[in-house]
């Protein structure tokens, strides 16, 4: 089983770099994925805890049997309950990586992409209940309204809301990504000099954000994070909307303020060129890192 083809983890040499990893040190990576950051330390002595919301990595990664990672499915807004589960009170390192694998939208069958025609669900963790089919057929226009504006800060957050209203009322329920694709088009037919392609993405991503919680999970998470690391552990985030980036950005900050953390990144660590062109997914991710005082 090659991984790549699952997903290619981001900014991965910086990642390594920045984390310092000790021989024989512990690690988290809380959204482990399909191991790429994980085998990494592992190649360096270091044992990890993966954690990941999403069963189908942890099941690929099983199978592989490898030395020194342990698996949870899991949040890692659970993440020291998770760890004390695991026998863990202190860590050298924690790793998050919010972003979306390879795998997720092109494989999943999950809609979590606008380009494909998938059935509506976008969980992350299958076990969770509520689903994008369930947002956007029952909520009111308001409450989407609502979503949007909060989780994609889309301009024309009113028109798409109404559109989605609109359809499931006259044509029945909006039950596949191509269908919810078509909708939101249809709200913001009359607009002009419009990237709808970005439209798109910021209305999936503000159901998508909803549907896991995911904004939400970073605030729990974050400060769990920081208290499990040992002194000079190294917090390792990358972020790819500025929701994210700015929730890690504050985090930072305030812990830093408080003398809890120092910030070893004063700027985000982004992809050069060469990573963007191999790795387009890549192209908004801002890396960041703090280290325990």
């Amino acid at each position: 089983m090659i991984l790549d083809n699952y997903h290619r983890p981001v900014l991965l040499p910086q990642v390594i770099e920045l984390l310092k990893i000790k021989k024989g040190g512990s690690y988290i990576d809380a959204t482990v994925g399909f191991g790429g950051y994980a085998l990494e330390i592992i190649k360096r002595k270091g044992y990890v805890l993966g954690i990941d919301k999403d069963e189908f990595p942890l099941r690929i990664l099983k199978e592989r049997k490898i030395a020194n990672l342990d698996l949870y499915h899991g949040n890692y807004a659970d993440l020291t309950v998770i760890a004390a589960k695991k026998g863990i009170s202190c860590v050298d390192g924690i790793i998050f990586d919010f972003g979306l694998s390879s795998y997720q939208i092109e494989q999943s069958n999950r809609g979590f992409s606008f380009q494909k025609n998938e059935p509506l669900d976008m969980r992350f963790d299958q076990r969770s209940a509520l689903k994008a089919v369930d947002i956007v057929n029952k909520y009111q226009a308001e409450e989407l309204y609502e979503i949007f504006t909060k989780y994609s800060e889309e301009l024309y957050s009113r028109s798409i809301a109404e559109a989605i209203v609109r359809t499931r009322t006259l044509k029945g329920d909006i039950k596949t990504s191509e269908k919810l694709r078509e909708t939101i088009l249809a709200g913001i037919k009359n607009v002009k000099g419009v990237n709808k392609n970005s439209v798109l993405a910021r209305i999936f991503q503000a159901i998508r954000i909803k549907v896991n919680s995911d904004l939400i999970n970073i605030e729990k998470g974050l400060p769990q994070a920081a208290s499990l690391l040992r002194e000079c552990g190294r917090l390792t985030v990358i972020s790819y909307h500025s929701l994210e980036d700015r929730l890690v950005k504050k985090f930072m900050k305030q812990t830093a303020r408080n003398k809890e953390l120092l910030i070893i990144t004063r700027s985000p660590v982004i992809p050069d060129y060469q990573e963007i062109r191999e790795n387009s997914s890549s192209r908004s991710a801002k890396l960041r890192v703090a280290e325990k005082l």
